[in-house]
C-alpha cells in the first residue's frame, strides 16, 4: 500500500563518487536511511534478502539498524551481517544468491561520516542509470509500504568462515613471505592477517584494534597517512606491508621504507594479467597513471577508461564482460570473474602470488616498470562551486591544439610523450583534484603547476559567475 512520507532533508543529488555520504546528525540521518531502505527495497521489487554490513563508526550503526527496518517495511528481507569488511559481504552475496547488498560505511572519509553502499546481485555497486532511478524514487511522494503480513524478516548472518575459505581457496598455499598488515583500525582488523596467515604468510599487525574514531591514523590509506606501516616494513625486515580502508576494500603496499601509489601495484596487475592471456580487455579510470596505458600498448591490451569509482567500473564491467582486471589509483583491484570489487585482502594475497612466481621483490618487479613522476594536489571548492569550476577548466582546454583531451570526469589533457595533467571535482570532498605526471620529474612538476592554477582559476571565474 502507499504511504507518504516525512520529507527526508537531502538534496536532489544524493550519490557522489561512490554511494551516499553524510553525517548522521546532518544529512545521513536515521530517518533518510529509513527511506533509503524503503527505496533500495522498491529497486528489488519488494522482494528478496538483502545483506547489510557496517564499519566501526558508532554512527555506522545507528544508520544500518535504521536501513534494516527500511527494507523491511519494504517487504524485503535483511540480513544482518554486522561489523565486516565490504568484499567479504560481497563474496557471501555471490555464494548465496542473495539479492543485493548495503554496506554502512565511511570508507576512506574521517570518523565523522558515515554512508551507505548500494551493491547489486552481481556483486557490482549500482551504476548511475540505476543511482537516477534510486534518486527518482527516493524524491518521490509515494514509496511502497507493506502491510503488515508482507513485511520482511531480519536475522543475523554470520560469514567470515565462507570468507576465508573462500579467500582460501582463491590464493591458496602462499609460503612465508613475512607481512606487515595495517587495517587502520577498520572492519579488517580480524580479517586481514587471518586470511595471509591461512596462507602460511607470517603476520605483524599494526593498528589492529577497531577504533571508530580512528585515533592512530586516518581511515584514508595514502603515503602520507601510511607511515608507520613504512617504517615497520623496514625495521621488521619484512617482504611487504599492506595498509588499508575502514572497509578494506583499498590497499596500498609499502615496500622498504616507502609506500608505494595505487598505480604502482595497478600496473604490476595489470601487465601479470596481460602477459598470462596474451593480452586482453582492461578497464581503468581516467586518473589512473598512464603506464596502464603504455603497458596495453606494449602487452595487446584494449583499455577502456572511465569515470572515478566504483559505480562506473561496475558499468563499464557490466557493459564488456570478458574484461580481465579494472583499476583505480586509490588502491582498488578487481577481477571481475571472482568479484565485482575490491578487496585489500584478495589483493595482497595476488600480489604475494606473483612475487613468489617471479622470485622477485616488489622492489625488483617495480624496478621494471616504466617510471613515471606523479604529483597530485587539492584545492579546497565550496560544493555548489565544483561543477561550475570545472565547465570553467573544460572550456578552456576542449580546443587544445596537438593533444588529447577527455572529459569524461573532469578535464584530462595527454601530450604525446606519456606526460598529463587531469582536474577533476572530487565526490566526496569540497575540493578540486589536481594530478599530473611524466617520464621527465620536472616536467611533471611543471605540470602540477598547470593544473593548480588551472583550478586556481576556474574556481575564481565560477565565483564571479
Amino acid at each position: 500500500m502507499g504511504t507518504k512520507l516525512a520529507d527526508a532533508k537531502s538534496p536532489p543529488r544524493l550519490f557522489g563518487t561512490s554511494g551516499i555520504r553524510g553525517r548522521v546528525d546532518d544529512f545521513l540521518t536515521p530517518e533518510f536511511a529509513v527511506r533509503a531502505g524503503l527505496t533500495f527495497a522498491a529497486l528489488l521489487q519488494n522482494k528478496g534478502n538483502v545483506l547489510v554490513g557496517r564499519d566501526v563508526r558508532s554512527s555506522s550503526q545507528l544508520v544500518g539498524n535504521a536501513l534494516i527496518s527500511g527494507l523491511l517495511a519494504g517487504g524485503v528481507n535483511a540480513l544482518d551481517c554486522g561489523i565486516v569488511p565490504t568484499p567479504a559481504m560481497l563474496f557471501a552475496v555471490k555464494k548465496f544468491d542473495h539479492s543485493g547488498a548495503v554496506m554502512v560505511t565511511g570508507s576512506h572519509t574521517p570518523a565523522s561520516t558515515t554512508g551507505l553502499l548500494f551493491f547489486l546481485s552481481d556483486t557490482g555497486e549500482m551504476d548511475e542509470h540505476d543511482e537516477q532511478r534510486f534518486e527518482n524514487i527516493f524524491h518521490s511522494e509515494q514509496l511502497k509500504r507493506m502491510s503488515w503480513s508482507e513485511v520482511g524478516s531480519s536475522s543475523t548472518f554470520d560469514i567470515l568462515e565462507s570468507y576465508y575459505h573462500e579467500l582460501h581457496t582463491q590464493l591458496g598455499h602462499i609460503g612465508d613471505f613475512r607481512v606487515v598488515v595495517d587495517p587502520g583500525n577498520g572492519s579488517a582488523c580480524k580479517t586481514l592477517g587471518t586470511v595471509l596467515e591461512n596462507t602460511g604468510c607470517q603476520v605483524i599487525t599494526i593498528n589492529g584494534q577497531p577504533d571508530g574514531n580512528f585515533k592512530a591514523r586516518s581511515p584514508y590509506p595514502q603515503p602520507s597517512t601510511l607511515s608507520q606501516l613504512a617504517s615497520v616494513v623496514r625495521d621488521s625486515k619484512a617482504d611487504l606491508g599492506v595498509g588499508v580502508d575502514s572497509d578494506g576494500d583499498r590497499a596500498l603496499f609499502a615496500k622498504q621504507g616507502e609506500v608505494l601509489w595505487g598505480d604502482i601495484a595497478c600496473a604490476l596487475f595489470v601487465r601479470d594479467t596481460l602477459k598470462k592471456h596474451n593480452g586482453g580487455p582492461i578497464i581503468t579510470t581516467i586518473n589512473t597513471s598512464n603506464v596502464i596505458r603504455l603497458l596495453c600498448q606494449q602487452y595487446g591490451g584494449t583499455l577502456t577508461i572511465t569515470k572515478v569509482g566504483p559505480p562506473a567500473m561496475a558499468e563499464a564491467l557490466r557493459q564488456q564482460k570478458d574484461a580481465l582486471i579494472a583499476t583505480e589509483e586509490s588502491g582498488k583491484y578487481i577481477w571481475p570473474q571472482i568479484l565485482m570489487y575490491g578487496d585489500a585482502s584478495l589483493a595482497t594475497g595476488r600480489l604475494l602470488q606473483l612475487m613468489k612466481r617471479e622470485h622477485k621483490s616488489l622492489e625488483e618487479l617495480e624496478s621494471e616498470l616504466p617510471k613515471f613522476h606523479q604529483f597530485k594536489s587539492t584545492i579546497p571548492c565550496p560544493e555548489q562551486l565544483k561543477t561550475r569550476a570545472v565547465k570553467f577548466a573544460v572550456q578552456t582546454w576542449k580546443d587544445a591544439k596537438g593533444v588529447e583531451v577527455s572529459t569524461i570526469d573532469g578535464v584530462k589533457v595527454n601530450y604525446p610523450n606519456h606526460s598529463s595533467f587531469l582536474l577533476r571535482a572530487s565526490g566526496t570532498e569540497p575540493t578540486l583534484r589536481c594530478y599530473a605526471e611524466s617520464l621527465n620529474p620536472d616536467e611533471a612538476a611543471k605540470l602540477l603547476q598547470l593544473v593548480d592554477a588551472l583550478a586556481r582559476e576556474s574556481l575564481a571565474r565560477s565565483k564571479g559567475a
